[in-house]
């Protein structure tokens, strides 16, 4: 009895195993991201932001404004004749009505510079600028133009009218990549509509340039909200968002900062590439925006990883962290909608999936000769799952 039971606790395992070794090679398609946006389509109506937000005082912006990121970038991964691109646009809409909502300013104080603060305004300026992309500008109606007009001069003035080029999310409290990520809807709106804040996107990125860490000469990841210093030192995860918005406003900068992140934020654990949430050589606990760092690596840093390297055109380092998070996060797809860790943080699923939609070119286009993905990575984690495998069968036997 004891024999049998050990045979089918090594059959679940053994199965397990195999899984996790195929999963490491798939990164995800296009119908893969169709089916996360079919699972947290329905999460969202069913109050996943609302419970995000027990989490962290961002939880529900932040959900929504990723899953609506997702739904835009999804429409231009699709055929023009695919009818499924309205219903993404229509989801992608839904995003924006629920960042524009008083539930999702509730957290926030209107009187700063922007209102609400950078945070707030920089990512729902950002969702709307990617829905105009996403829709094109000659294909939505002068009143969400005027809109995506308005909301951008009122950011482009805060930014403006500030002495550090990094404005305050809180009160006294300043993180260089929420204006980054209010940076880039700038950007967008250059692309897809008319040229109209280019002089105040160059100037930001002179005046940002003279405020970089002095070790590493990157972005930091906080910054005092008077000067614009840094504070702190670099992080990944910030560091990774940085460098995959500022692709929209100021490709060269972000390419300068994605080099960084990638010489000194990418490591190996048996063989597995991830990115670091600190840089090699210092160690640092979790926090509210790493959530745990396991073995110096943060959730939130390797998937956001995976989105700068799409966008910077590291092909082989996405495809690569991307694999991981495929077989770590533990996917489960029923009817058509797929789930990672049960679904448990809906948040780590908008992630995911925005990670998926970043832009990415066809071939690789980054490469600087240094810490480049190994072509036999996996081959250690195979050996061992084998060994494990055979362990097992020896023992069963």
């Amino acid at each position: 009895m004891k024999r049998s039971l050990f045979r089918f606790i090594a059959l679940l395992i053994g199965i397990f195993i195999l899984i996790f070794n195929v999963r490491l090679h798939r990164l995800g398609n296009v119908q893969v991201v169709l089916s996360q946006l079919k699972y947290l389509e329905n999460a969202m109506s069913n109050g996943a932001g609302e419970k995000m937000q027990a989490y962290f005082p961002e939880g529900y912006v932040f959900t929504w404004a990723l899953y609506g990121l997702a739904s835009a970038r999804v429409v231009g991964q699709l055929e023009p004749d695919d009818v499924r691109r309205t219903h993404q646009l229509a989801e992608a809409w839904r995003a924006v009505e629920a960042l524009r909502s008083n539930q999702a300013r509730s957290t926030f104080i209107q009187e700063m510079s922007p209102n609400w603060g950078v945070f707030y305004s920089s990512w729902s300026l950002y969702v709307l600028a990617e829905y105009v992309r996403a829709a094109g500008s000659e294909n939505v109606s002068n009143d969400v133009l005027q809109l995506f007009m308005q909301e951008a001069d009122l950011l482009a003035q805060a930014i403006e009218s500030n002495e550090s080029p990094f404005l305050e999310a809180y009160p006294h409290l300043a993180w260089p990549a929420d204006t980054c990520v209010g940076i880039a809807a700038l950007g967008i709106y250059d692309e897809a509509v008319e040229p109209r804040y280019e002089k105040i996107v160059r100037n930001w990125t002179l005046k940002a340039r003279r405020l970089l860490d002095d070790e590493l000469g990157a972005l930091s990841h906080a910054a005092d909200p008077i000067t614009g210093s840094p504070i702190g030192g670099v992080r990944g995860g910030s560091l990774a968002l940085m460098s995959r918005v500022l692709v929209d406003a100021d490709p060269e900068l972000a390419r300068e900062q994605y080099a960084i992140l990638r010489n000194n934020f990418v490591d190996y654990r048996l063989g597995v590439p991830g990115v670091r949430e600190y840089p090699h050589g210092v160690r640092g606990n979790g926090d509210i925006d790493s959530g745990p760092v396991i073995l110096g690596f943060a959730g939130p840093a390797v998937v956001v990883g995976a989105a700068a390297a799409r966008a910077n055109g590291d092909i082989d380092l996405a495809n690569t962290l991307l694999g991981g998070v495929e077989a770590g996060g533990l996917p489960i797809e029923i009817l058509g909608r797929r789930r990672y860790a049960g679904g448990l943080i809906p948040v780590a699923d908008a992630f995911i999936v925005w990670a998926r939609t970043s832009p990415a070119p066809s071939e690789q286009v980054f490469a600087d000769g240094r810490r480049v993905v190994p072509r036999m990575w996996r081959l250690p984690i195979h050996t061992v799952s084998l060994f494990l495998c055979l362990v097992m069968f020896w023992r069963g036997r």
